[in-house]
């Protein structure tokens, strides 16, 4: 099933209705029951798989302190699962990976909610849970298919305070409008049709130009996709009287790298910020050895391959650069003009996109060649 669809449409319209026409009491084993449905319907080996962790998830937070070894056995368990379907699924197009089923529905998404109920419960940060609230926050429609990833705490919060507003109505209502205007008018008719088309009838003489607008264009076409996704996803959850983790704020006009991941998908990123970084450079007292373990992470989250390694090793040593950078600033002469700051503030936010959307070709093409030679074209178009 397409995301964007008709189908999808009338599955937020069915669980809206159904939703607030049941009585209180019985809200949350409705949208269990209509998440089950859907991933049964859809995707019957996603909701097996999802089934089996969420029985393994409860099964390991229900103890009041469950063993380093348990989270550890567990863990290696769902991880292996994940990256079992994302090396059936390498190298093959999105298309081909929805089509064909390579990748459950969902998995991604679910299995590090799972990991990070367990995570939080490992380390004592939340103390009795319910299995209610476990399998409800797992089997949370809105958020299934493409994230986010939302924290159990926040899930757990709204919880007990949902009711039927108006504001939230209207303002779930807007964001789904929203993501559907930036996947459809700006991803899709913008970049995709209008762009697009530009550059594949540029003639042989103008190739650099097109290598340059060709890397534009896809850097643009997966924020507005992506967010879009995400908007729908949150005002899903809005209408149902739940507040998600944002996922993307402005990240094409944030001044460094660092700003930038904070800004791109908040969810995964904070994830692997909270659960990888923190936890290499508390041991090895290294950032730029966390930054780089932490992008690699979020690089085989997306696709276990090479070309995926790259990328998070190439935005792993952006990150550290700029640490060196930050490390050295207190050493460099103050700017103190402020024509001169807002020209450095001008300069850095557009290196940094340019920096991302190069970044982006690594997984757009097939062989590391092929990236040089965009790479080198682009550069020479936006030089002259």
């Amino acid at each position: 099933m397409e995301y964007v669809s008709l189908e999808w449409a009338a599955w937020m319209v069915g669980t809206f209705s159904l939703y607030w026409l049941t009585p209180s009491r019985w809200r949350q084993s409705v949208l269990i029951a209509l998440s089950l449905i859907f991933m049964a319907s859809i995707s019957p080996i996603s909701a097996a798989i999802l089934c089996v962790f969420a029985a393994i998830t409860w099964l390991t937070v229900r103890s009041e302190a469950p063993s380093g070894k348990l989270v550890a056995a567990v863990t290696i368990a769902f991880v292996a699962v994940l990256a079992t379907f994302k090396l059936q699924a390498r190298g093959q197009s999105i298309e081909a990976i929805i089509s064909h089923g390579l990748i459950p529905l969902g998995l991604s998404y679910y299995t590090f909610r799972c990991l990070h109920l367990i995570f939080e419960r490992y380390l004592g940060r939340f103390r009795e849970v319910r299995l209610s609230e476990v399998i409800g926050y797992l089997f949370f429609l809105p958020t299934i298919v493409v994230g986010p990833i939302h924290r159990f705490g926040d899930y757990q919060r709204d919880l007990y305070r949902v009711r039927l507003e108006s504001g939230n109505l209207w303002r779930g209502l807007e964001r789904i409008l929203y993501g559907y205007v930036k996947i459809g008018w700006f991803g899709d008719h913008l970049i995709n049709g209008l762009l697009g088309n530009y550059v594949s009838k540029l003639p042989p003489e103008n190739a650099s130009l097109a290598a340059y607008l060709w890397i534009i264009q896809g850097g643009l076409n997966l924020y507005f996709q992506f967010s879009g996704y995400a908007d729908i996803a949150i005002g899903f959850s809005r209408l149902l009287g739940f507040r998600v983790i944002e996922n993307f704020n402005w990240p094409y006009l944030q001044r460094n790298l660092s700003d930038f991941w904070r800004s791109w998908h908040i969810s995964l990123t904070s994830w692997c910020r909270d659960y990888i970084y923190t936890s290499v450079v508390s041991r090895s007292r290294s950032p730029a050895l966390g930054a780089m373990a932490t992008l690699l992470a979020v690089g085989l989250w997306h696709e276990i391959s090479l070309r995926f390694v790259c990328w998070g090793l190439f935005h792993g040593f952006g990150l550290v650069v700029w640490q060196r950078f930050q490390s050295a600033k207190p050493h460099l002469p103050q700017v103190k003009s402020r024509v001169l700051r807002l020209a450095w503030r001008i300069f850095s936010t557009v290196f940094t996109a340019h920096y991302v959307w190069f970044g982006f070709a690594i997984v757009r093409k097939h062989s590391l060649q092929d990236v040089l030679h965009v790479w080198s074209a682009a550069t020479i178009g936006f030089l002259r």
